[in-house]
């Protein structure tokens, strides 16, 4: 049987650039409060940020679901004994979340871009959507995080598995109950997210 190298799922160093746009949400938060209610103006930097952010964000909850999806082919491996297979296509799997990963830096970048636009959004009510389009998408990246550590962990327990090493089966499922209530809340932050900003459209 063909060894399946231990996948590492160690954050990248990328992510501390989300602790940085938290951090500029909440001065800007304050700052739109200097400025005087008139006409909505939505600066450009803002539109082209949220315009790659977009679609970045529904690539995660797509792939996200996707690999969730994919649990279902590997318990079907399983329960046919077809050992090889499913540490196969576990290698692909562990591709796919480094690619996750990836994107969720991206996406990070770009709600930087859009927090720090936020000052310049007008009137109060228009900033408001934009700070709670970005709130949706920050916590979206937080419950990322914390998917990625569970989905590392099942990984992980399934690669044993597959290579005859004994496991916790029930530890298994908790991890997968797990990970499926993770994807329902990234699903639901990013409709949080695209309603702010229809909201924000609709205010034009």
């Amino acid at each position: 049987m063909r060894m399946m190298v231990k996948p590492s799922f160690k954050l990248s160093k990328k992510f501390r650039t989300i602790l940085i746009f938290i951090a500029i949400v909440l001065v800007a938060y304050f700052l739109i409060r200097l400025i005087p209610t008139s006409a909505q103006k939505v600066p450009k930097e803002f539109l082209e940020a949220r315009a790659n952010a977009s679609p970045i964000a529904q690539d995660i909850v797509n792939i996200s679901n996707d690999l969730t999806k994919s649990l279902n082919q590997v318990n079907q491996f399983d329960s046919e004994k077809k050992y090889i297979e499913a540490i196969n296509f576990l290698t692909q799997e562990i591709n796919r979340n480094k690619d996750l990963n990836q994107k969720a830096i991206k996406l990070s970048e770009e709600l930087g871009k859009m927090a720090t636009a936020v000052p310049n959004i007008s009137p109060a009510s228009a900033s408001q959507l934009a700070l709670q389009a970005i709130s949706s998408e920050t916590t979206l990246i937080s419950r990322l995080i914390v998917y990625n550590g569970y989905l590392g962990q099942l990984l992980e327990e399934l690669r044993l598995k597959f290579l005859g090493q004994k496991t916790d089966s029930q530890k298994i499922k908790d991890l997968i109950s797990k990970i499926n209530d993770e994807v329902k809340n990234i699903n639901a932050l990013n409709v949080q997210f695209n309603s702010s900003m229809d909201k924000l459209d609709g205010n034009k």
